[in-house]
């Protein structure tokens, strides 16, 4: 051993000693992770919050946490005239006497009528300071019973409080951390997926981990260069301990035996063409979840002809081609763009690429143009 590798061995048995909560790195025990290892370094909690008192105004029913450092209460409308399914009980929020609604997905888009709270959490992390509650899945019927609900508000500044909402099997604030190393809260969302020789009836115990940083209240994936980072992994029941089978992640990761992980492309789930949504879509269904810059270069009528514009483009050896639907214009038409990034000179150069194939591409700027 020469003198360098010397002093690095020493310096990594300083920091496994003296830091044993520092995860983002290789698990050299195994190929078995928690959500705890694949951020940098913890949370901090700062207090478990439970109800202090309850009080009722005329037909609403207040449950008060008196202890958190941002004043909240949870109200629950009473009354004969609601009805769980077609008329539910209105429920929600008010968090330094602003009103906030629940909700159990990223894009905030179904208001959630269930405010039964599991789990309730101050935190910091980076400089900053989180309310975090936990809750049940409203539609609690067979693997959706495994979903728990999160909604997370930002209370740095108590005048402009911001609220980012997500489900996941798992449950904990291990599920945020920083993951990509650049000074902003992120959070792992892990949901059931199961493999190709799974049996109806069998409970799911793998599971596909995707990263998110939140961005003024909604989540936007993390991706490099139109490769989505993920993990797709067999675990226990609630993804508390879990082992590597494919990855495309920020480190290093172990699979199954031992070894480091092959990168992988994309291992998603297949989701049908939504035109009410803007997500960007490869040609087999898979929605990608948009950056700000990209390279329009036709659109068409049908969904057939952009997958064929699709296979056309990859022929130059471009290989993150995408679709969008654009509803707005008329009529429904199929948006083809090369390219997902976040930076204006990505896009430059993509448009340089394609001109040198005879592909002419009009820059796009998702953030401004839609």
């Amino acid at each position: 051993m020469n003198t360098v590798k010397g002093y690095l061995f020493i310096l990594f048995i300083i920091l496994n000693t003296y830091s044993p909560r520092l995860f983002a790195q290789e698990v050299t025990e195994g190929a078995f992770y928690s959500p705890a290892k694949l951020s940098q370094e913890p949370v901090s909690v700062l207090a478990d919050l439970f109800p202090t008192n309850s009080n009722e105004v005329g037909d609403t029913t207040f449950t008060i946490y008196g202890d958190a450092s941002v004043p909240f209460k949870i109200y629950f409308v009473n009354g004969p005239q609601y009805d769980n399914i077609f008329n539910p009980n209105p429920t929600g929020i008010i968090l330094n006497g602003k009103e906030f609604n629940f909700f159990c997905s990223m894009e905030k888009s179904i208001r959630q009528n269930y405010s039964n709270v599991l789990e309730a959490k101050e935190f910091d992390y980076l400089g900053k300071k989180y309310l975090m509650l936990v809750s049940f899945r409203e539609d609690c019927l067979g693997d959706n019973c495994r979903y728990r609900c999160y909604n997370v508000f930002d209370i740095t500044n108590k005048t402009s409080i911001r609220q980012t909402s997500f489900s996941s099997i798992f449950q904990g604030t291990d599920s945020f951390g920083d993951f990509n190393n650049d000074g902003k809260l992120d959070f792992v969302r892990i949901a059931p997926k199961a493999p190709k020789e799974h049996q109806a009836g069998e409970l799911i115990t793998n599971y596909l981990v995707t990263a998110y940083t939140l961005r003024r209240g909604m989540p936007k994936q993390l991706t490099d260069q139109g490769n989505t980072y993920y993990l797709y992994v067999k675990g226990d029941e609630e993804a508390y301990s879990f082992e590597v089978l494919q990855a495309y992640w920020f480190f290093n990761v172990k699979d199954a035996n031992g070894e480091d992980a092959e990168p992988t492309t994309y291992f998603a789930e297949y989701i049908s063409f939504d035109p009410m949504y803007r997500y960007l879509y490869n040609s087999n269904g898979v929605r990608i979840e948009k950056n700000r810059w990209s390279v329009l270069i036709t659109d068409v009528g049908d969904l057939e002809s952009a997958q064929e514009q699709c296979q056309l483009v990859r022929e130059y050896d471009i290989e993150d081609v995408y679709i969008m639907i654009d509803q707005y214009s008329g009529d429904i038409t199929y948006q083809v763009f090369a390219g997902n990034f976040v930076s204006k000179e990505s896009a430059v150069a993509y448009i340089k690429k394609l001109y040198q194939y005879g592909v002419k591409g009009r820059l796009t700027d998702f953030r401004n143009s839609y």
